[in-house]
Order: structure tokens, then sequence, then C-alpha cells
């Protein structure tokens, strides 16, 4: 599902402009509806010292993060421009990692369900599987809004792919703690929160001057919002 969906990014790429605003509007939907509920979830289940404040904190920081990393790229390529292509793609490269850490933990989920019993296992698989196609249109938006080329686009979402299987299977060998889990989403999905509305869609609007470009955008947000539903 996640070759699948950056494929097809990678397919209608000559309509680029509307492909990097409909993975804007996943991106941003994707931290606020599925990746920052999912990390209250899990702080939830557990009796850690960590609630919701430390987790929206620790995602403020991401975006933040980011934020500034992106603000001495700026300055630095004021005066040499080559450093702020560099630090341009090194921000995309750590957005679309961020993607496959959050499908890492994506696999963790899935073995740590079928620990508990098959059928809760199925059911947190098929859930899961759903998802995996926007991430796939995601981490394609990324690198291709942050100037990486075809073929470094196709091996992190190749990576992206297999980061599901990985998760799994390093879930049947260790035990993540469940508050170190849950803040590392919180993290990533303040990153995602960035690269949404200050990489994605600002690249969007210079890809192309469509009309349709805001549409494209609401357009990624009801598939999240949709894909959860069917999770639910």
């Amino acid at each position: 599902m996640t070759l699948g969906g950056g494929f097809l990014a990678l397919r209608f790429r000559a309509y680029r402009g509307l492909v990097l605003a409909f993975c804007a509007g996943a991106l941003i939907a994707g931290a606020l509806i599925d990746v920052i509920p999912e990390a209250l979830q899990l702080l939830g289940s557990t009796q850690s010292r960590f609630d919701y404040h430390h987790l929206l904190i620790v995602c403020s920081r991401g975006f933040l993060f980011f934020y500034l990393f992106e603000h001495a790229a700026h300055h630095s390529g004021e005066q040499d421009h080559p450093s702020h292509y560099n630090h341009t793609c090194q921000a995309g490269a750590w957005g679309a990692a961020g993607i496959g850490v959050h499908s890492f933990f994506d696999g963790v989920a899935i073995g740590g369900a079928f620990q508990a019993g098959n059928e809760v296992g199925w059911v947190v698989a098929l859930a899961v599987i759903v998802h995996k196609f926007a991430d796939g249109v995601s981490t394609v938006g990324v690198m291709l809004g942050t100037q990486h080329s075809t073929s470094t686009t196709t091996a992190m979402l190749s990576v992206t792919a297999l980061a599901p299987i990985a998760g799994a299977i390093t879930q049947s060998a260790f035990v993540v703690p469940i508050p170190v889990l849950a803040l590392s989403l919180g993290w990533f999905a303040g990153v995602f929160l960035y690269l949404g509305a200050s990489s994605l869609l600002p690249a969007a609007h210079e890809a192309g001057h469509s009309r349709w470009l805001p549409l494209a955008t609401l357009a990624g947000v009801v598939f999240i919002y949709v894909a959860q539903l069917l999770t639910e």
C-alpha cells in the first residue's frame, strides 16, 4: 500500500502542484487526526508521569526545531545558495524519515496486537494498511517538495514501505517503552505540521497556479479523515 501510494504520486508528478497540495493536506491532517490522537491514546494506556501537556510540548518543539533549522538555512543561503539547497534537502530527508519512523511504530503496534490475540492483531493490521497509502503519498510529496531526485525519493519510499515489517520484527525481540513511543510520535507530529504548512504548500503554489490547489489540499484532508473513519 505504501509503495502504491508513492508510485501513484510519482506517476502524476506532471501535476506537481496538485500532488504537493494533496500531500500537504494529507500530512497536516495525518498529524492532527491520526498521529497526535494515537500518541495521546498510548500515554493514556500507561501509568506514566507524562500527560498530554508533555506531549503537546514535544509536538511544539518538533515544529520549532524545523522552523529554526529552515531559518538557519535561509540565512546561510543568502550568501551561499548551494548551502541553502543542501539544508532544504536535509530538512526534507528528516521529514520523510519521520514518516518512516511512524511506519516503524505502526509495525510495532501490529506486533504487539498479535501478541494480544490474532483477532486484535488483524484489526490493527488492517487499520494500519489503510493508512499506508497516505504514508506513501506523503513521503513522495515531502521528498519532491524539498528538491530531491526521483531515485532518492524512490529509495526513501522503499524504506518507509519496509519500516512496518522491521517494526513488527523488532517488537518480537525488544520492548519499546510506551511513553517513549508516544513522545516520539508527538515530536514527529510537530515536524509533519511544519513540513505540510511551510514546505509543501509553498512548493505547491510555486509549482503551479491552478485554482484547484485549495481543493487538492482539502482532498488530502478528506482522504485522511475517511481513512480514519474506516479504521474505527
